[in-house]
This record gives structure tokens, sequence and C-alpha cells, in this order.
């Protein structure tokens, strides 16, 4: 099950109740941080969220709204006892920053962190892979190296369906051969395994993008995912504020969202200049309807 919930939802400066950019996913038993601006670590404990199980960390880019709070981060768990790896993936220079923050401060850590920095230019490349889940990166424009997220679910197996099964009055104990073979003969009758099962829930996928300005070909990156995060730190009125700072209008988050097909939206990275949010909504709803704002504490719906 893929879960996500926001910790923090503003651009540049912690106002209107809203923190740096930082989001936590789950999955299974693996557990991610997406960005890790200022007060992370606050956010983590407020919304109780279990720091020790923390799998990976994922940075888009340096920008201090972004990563000023993993250092802080990672001396906690250093201080906490950690013992098992901890890996570490963001754009070009993040080996160098990490390094000169931990030698600046005179720490240590006792457990490995492992460091990838992501070179990346126009394609979407493969950085985390296990049975169930793949993890993509794919460049960003945001005037620095910038790199977005996209958590895939690969398809899960075909289940016996139990009314299935008791109207074929099929053992259980030859399910196991059923599913190994596709068929078998029991009684005198041929059974095949996609007539007792059911196919898997269609597998979640959740794309993150931020920061960035408006990039059409970032469509193609998160072409048909099921949840996409998208910036939408400006109203339209402020385009051209918009293209001076690397950044996206929600109109744009919607035009990404139509043209790669996604199944929902959700704004986020909001500029302090809107305490209200909800010109923002609408601006992306009229385009795009199935658009949600990305507030703190809020766990991500998955259609």
């Amino acid at each position: 099950m893929l879960w996500v919930q926001v910790l923090g939802s503003s651009s540049a400066m912690p106002l209107h109740r809203r923190h740096h950019s930082a989001q936590w996913v789950r999955y299974e038993g693996l557990h991610f941080l997406l960005d890790c601006g200022e007060a992370t670590q606050h956010q983590i404990l407020r919304f109780g969220l279990p720091l020790g199980k923390l799998t990976a960390i994922f940075i888009t880019h340096l920008h201090a709204d972004h990563s000023s709070g993993i250092g802080g981060l990672l001396t906690t768990l250093h201080m906490l006892g950690r013992q098992k790896p901890l890996y570490l993936f963001g754009p070009a220079g993040l080996r160098a920053w990490i390094e000169q923050t931990l030698m600046g401060t005179f720490a240590t850590l006792r457990y490995p962190l492992y460091i990838r920095e992501l070179l990346l230019h126009r394609e979407r490349v493969l950085i985390w892979e296990d049975k169930r889940l793949e993890i993509w990166g794919f460049p960003l424009k945001h005037g620095v190296p910038t790199v977005g997220y996209l958590f895939s679910e690969k398809p899960g197996p075909r289940r016996p369906d139990p009314e299935l099964v008791a109207a074929m009055e099929l053992p259980s104990s030859l399910l196991p051969r059923l599913r190994q073979e596709g068929s078998i003969v029991y009684e005198g009758r041929t059974i095949f395994w996609e007539s007792i099962s059911r196919p898997p829930l269609p597998p979640k996928s959740y794309a993150y993008c931020t920061d960035t300005m408006y990039a059409p070909e970032v469509a193609d990156f998160v072409s048909g995912v099921m949840v996409l995060y998208h910036e939408a730190t400006f109203l339209s009125e402020h385009q051209e504020r918009a293209r001076q700072t690397f950044h996206s209008t929600a109109r744009e988050a919607a035009l990404i969202a139509h043209a790669g097909k996604v199944q929902r939206l959700y704004i986020g990275h909001f500029s302090t200049r809107y305490k209200d949010l909800s010109p923002l909504l609408q601006e992306a709803r009229s385009l795009f309807p199935e658009t949600y704002l990305a507030e703190e504490g809020q766990i991500l719906s998955f259609p």
C-alpha cells in the first residue's frame, strides 16, 4: 500500500502556518522522506511518524527550503543510536554539501550513510528497486540541478477468489499447483487459474514535482500516474514572477496533469503572498477538475 503524508507545503518562507517542503512516503515496510526543509523533524514528531524506520531520503534540490533540515535530522538519527544504513539521493552537489555540513559541525555518524548524486538531463532513471516497488528520478527545470521522483508499484499477482474456489468445489491444497501450472484436471474437469482468481488491484503510483518552471516534457515523465504532486507557487496573474524564479502557476500544474493523463493532482509549494489558497485551487480546477490542495498533515488519497 502506497501512503503519502504532507509535512510542509510552503515556498521559500514558512508563513501562514505552512512549513517548508517535506513529505513522508510509506510502502509496506519501507519509509521514505521527500525533501527535508527547515522544521521537518518537528513535523515528523508532530504527526507521530517512525523516524527510526526511515529507509531513504530523496532531495529535489539544494535550496534551503528543501534541504536545510538534513544536518539536524542526520545527527538526531545518530543520537537515537541508529545502526542500519541510510540512503540519500539528490542532485549534483549533495555529497559535498553533506560532507561540509558534518565536517563544519564536527559531527560523526555511527551508521553508514550512502549518498547517490543523480546527474540527469533528458531521461528518467531507475534509482531504487525491490520486488514490489520502483523509484525513478527525472529532471526538472529550476535554474539549479533539480530532480523529480516517481514511486511506482509493480503489478501484483492474481489472487484466489474464495467464492469462485468454493463454487468449483476445489480443495485449497490444489491452489499452489494450479497457480504454478496455470491449469489442472480435477475430477474430470480442466480448471484454469484465471477462472478461480481475481486480477490484482491497479498498481499505485505517485510523482513528486517541485520546484520547477512549466516544462511540457514533465508530462511524459509522469504519464499515467495515479497521483501527481506538482508545485503551484503562483497564480497566472503573477506568471512573470513565476518565470523569473523558475516556478509554475496553478494553471501550468493543471496543464501537466492534463497532458500526462494523471488521475489526481495535488498542488503545493504556495507563495507566502497567498494566505487564502482557494484562488489557486480554483485556477487549477478550471482546467483539471481532479485537483486538490496539499495541506499540512494531509494524507493524500489514491483513487
